[in-house]
């Protein structure tokens, strides 16, 4: 029987190898020694130095296709025109956001972003404070930006036309229709971070869309992993919140042909004696073929005057317009 040499990169021990081969243990190995060099002979365990395995041909191509052979993701090149539904929900307000965002990716990594009607807890908006928001983030899109080699935002593209939509569309709108203390300190809230409008998307994380969706995915993970620190701004708590986070990127495509990564982490101690740590789990599936993003799912939390706060998010890729 043909047999073909894989790296195997001290990934598996030997059971998990024959289930991923379908072949059984004492096969794998009787195989493997039957075309290997003398050095490279199996015992009954898998040792560290054995960097190659032999394995019948045939089992090659079933393997090949279910397994992600490199541990890099790159950022996707080609232009692409695509929609997502969003749901957030936070548990100290109780409320639950969903609406579309269409996204264009140009060449050169230039992203536009339109986002649609929002709703709160499935029906329109309602409360001033709500339409006024909404109404003053029809400024913001169109929103251009460009993207850094692991997927996360770089400079906003078109500060100045978003600028001169806040200031000759959007706010002498708001102004009319919106009367009152209340309103005019949130009026100029707007004004200020309208005002402050660049080239650095740090505002943008404001909504907490952003630094989940464009986290830093694009890259490599050594041993199919990394560690790296996230922040989240918490609009709720007007808080940023901070986790020690590890990436893990599966090496087996889902049963739906997806990419999957898994980042867990918990919340940095700000050294705060007795002080209860939130946590962060989420799941991202990328496209095997595209590498975009079809679906982010999970939530992350912290505490706030010993109330844990809690914050679950759902991105879905949608084929058409609910």
């Amino acid at each position: 029987m043909e047999s073909i040499r894989i790296e195997i990169e001290n990934l598996m021990d030997l059971e998990t190898l024959s289930q991923e081969f379908d072949i059984p243990k004492q096969e794998l190995i009787a195989f493997h020694n039957q075309h290997c060099a003398l050095h490279e002979t199996l015992p009954d365990q898998l040792p560290k130095y054995i960097k190659y395995l032999y394995i019948p041909a045939d089992k090659k191509s079933l393997w090949k296709d279910n397994h992600l052979l490199h541990s890099r993701i790159d950022l996707p090149d080609t232009p692409a025109d695509l929609t997502y539904g969003i749901l957030i929900k936070e548990s100290l307000s109780q409320i639950q956001m969903h609406y579309l965002i269409d996204i264009r990716k140009g060449i050169e990594n230039r992203i536009s972003i339109t986002k649609r009607k929002m709703y709160v807890n499935d029906q329109e908006l309602e409360k001033m404070m709500e339409k006024l928001a909404e109404t003053a983030s029809e400024a913001l899109y169109p929103l251009d930006f460009s993207l850094k080699k692991n997927g996360s935002p770089d400079k906003i593209l078109n500060g100045k036309d978003i600028q001169e939509r806040w200031k000759k569309e959007c706010l002498p709108r708001i102004k009319q229709y919106y009367v009152g203390i209340i309103a005019d300190e949130f009026i100029g809230k707007l004004d200020r971070f309208y005002e402050t409008v660049d080239d650095d998307p740090a505002e943008l994380y404001g909504n907490i869309f952003y630094p989940v969706f464009f986290l830093p995915l694009y890259t490599s993970y050594p041993d199919y992993q990394k560690t790296e620190p996230l922040s989240f701004y918490l609009s709720s708590i007007d808080e940023s919140v901070s986790y020690d986070a590890q990436f893990l990127l599966h090496d087996t495509f889902t049963e739906h042909d997806k990419i999957l990564i898994h980042i867990k982490g918990e919340e940095k101690n700000d050294g705060e004696v007795g002080r209860k740590q939130g946590y962060l789990n989420l799941e991202y599936r990328l496209d095997r073929n595209t590498k975009y993003i079809s679906s982010v799912e999970g939530e992350l939390s912290t505490f706030y005057q010993n109330e844990e706060i809690r914050i679950y998010i759902e991105i879905y890729q949608q084929k058409s317009y609910i």
